[in-house]
C-alpha cells in the first residue's frame, strides 16, 4: 500500500481513515472525502488497483473513512420493517446514523486531516444496506453529500422505491454510481428475490431526478455478479473512475 491507514475510536465508535500516497509529501494539498460503511473492506480490498488509478491519474486521490457500525440491520435502515426471516427486525435508525456521521465523524475528519471543504465532493458509498443508507443520504443529507457509490444497494427494502419516488434531490449538483450483479437474488423466496429489478426501477426513477441529466448517474450490471464482497470490491475502482476522474 501505498497510501497510510489510520485508526481512531471516536464515541465508542472505530474509523480508518486512509491517505493517498501523496498526502505525506504536499503539505498544502486537500483532498475529496468518501465516508465508507462497514469499515474498511470496500476500500482497502480494492486498494492495489485503486492506488494504481490514483498514481496513473485516472482518479483522483481521495481521503475514505471506513466507519464500523454498531449493528447494520438497525443503522442501515431508513426505518423499521419486518425482518425477512426469523429474527430481529431491521431498526430503521438511519436518521440517527446519518446525524452521527454529519455531526460527529465529519467535524473530527476534517479537523484532523486536510479535506476539500467541498460538499459536491464528499462522497459516501457502501454495498448492500451499507448502500442503502448511502442513497438515503443523498435524499435526507443534500448539504453534506454529492457522489454515491452504490454497490449492490438492498433496494428489495420495504416501500424503498416509494420513497425514491415520492422524493427528489435537493443538491444542485452530484454523480451517482450504481451496480448489481444479475444472479443477486435469484431463487430467494424473500424480498431480496426483488434486488435486480428494484435496481433497475431504480436507475430509471433517478435518471430523471439527477441534477445535470443522465450524464451524472452510470449504472453497471455483471451478468455472473451475486451477492458478495469480491464483486462489490471488482466494480468499486470503476464507482470512483466515475465519481472522482482524474484531470
Amino acid at each position: 500500500m501505498l497510501g497510510k491507514l489510520d485508526t481512531h475510536r471516536l464515541e465508542e465508535r472505530v474509523l480508518y481513515v486512509y491517505t493517498p500516497p501523496s498526502y505525506e509529501k504536499s503539505p498544502e494539498a486537500t483532498y475529496p472525502l468518501m465516508i465508507v460503511q462497514d469499515g474498511q473492506y470496500l476500500f482497502m480490498d480494492s486498494m492495489v488497483e485503486l492506488e494504481a488509478d490514483f498514481v496513473s491519474g485516472v482518479t483522483q486521490e481521495i481521503i475514505f473513512v471506513g466507519i464500523e457500525p454498531n449493528g447494520r440491520d438497525q443503522e442501515y435502515t431508513p426505518w423499521p420493517a419486518p425482518p425477512l426471516r426469523a429474527g430481529e427486525s431491521f431498526g430503521g435508525q438511519g436518521d440517527q446514523y446519518l446525524q452521527l456521521v454529519t455531526e460527529t465523524v465529519l467535524p473530527f475528519v476534517k479537523e484532523q486531516y486536510r479535506v476539500v471543504d467541498d460538499s459536491e465532493q464528499t462522497g459516501i458509498t457502501g454495498g448492500s444496506l451499507g448502500a442503502l443508507i448511502s442513497l438515503y443520504a443523498a435524499f435526507q443529507k443534500p448539504n453534506d453529500f454529492g457522489r454515491f457509490a452504490l454497490m449492490s444497494a438492498s433496494l428489495w427494502y420495504e416501500k424503498f422505491l416509494d420513497f425514491i419516488q415520492d422524493h427528489s434531490f435537493a443538491q444542485s449538483s452530484l454523480r451517482l454510481y450504481m451496480y448489481v450483479g444479475e444472479q443477486e437474488g435469484v431463487g430467494r423466496e424473500t424480498l431480496q428475490r426483488f434486488m435486480v429489478p428494484n435496481t433497475k426501477k431504480t436507475y430509471e426513477l433517478l435518471k430523471d431526478k439527477v441534477p445535470g441529466g443522465i450524464e451524472n448517474i452510470r449504472f453497471e450490471t455483471d451478468p455472473d455478479g451475486v451477492h458478495d464482497h469480491s464483486y462489490f470490491n471488482r466494480y468499486f475502482p470503476n464507482a470512483l473512475r466515475f465519481l472522482y476522474p482524474g484531470s
